[in-house]
């Protein structure tokens, strides 16, 4: 599938040829018909590889997409995680200066 986008230069390429060709006066009609058939064969080709590269582009977006997703997943459960040591550190450096209060407090009241 790398060299899709030469075929498809090649085909356009092929269809300005086509083209060019078609215009001259001096052609027969069956030349002119026989001409008229492979650029439209040729338009059927660039547009069936033109759906095959967009296809193919998607699915690579899909598998990138499902990769970023995977990894803001990851992040998310680790910002939560770190979130919640600290929670934990500041619960109980909060538990321990109540109890240094209290103790300070009876002490001043003794």
């Amino acid at each position: 599938m790398e060299n899709q986008p030469e075929t498809l230069n090649e085909l356009r390429a092929s269809i300005k040829e086509i083209d060019t060709m078609r215009r001259i006066k001096e052609m027969t009609d069956t030349e002119r018909e026989a001409l008229e058939l492979t650029a439209v064969a040729l338009r059927d080709a660039e547009r069936i590889l033109i759906a095959k590269m967009q296809s193919q582009f998607i699915k690579d977006m899909e598998k990138e997409t499902a990769s970023l997703n995977e990894q803001a997943r990851t992040i998310r459960a680790r910002v939560t995680q770190m979130n919640k040591m600290p929670n934990k550190t500041l619960n109980s450096i909060q538990k321990v200066i109540k109890i240094a209060v209290k103790i300070i407090v009876a002490v001043a009241k003794w």
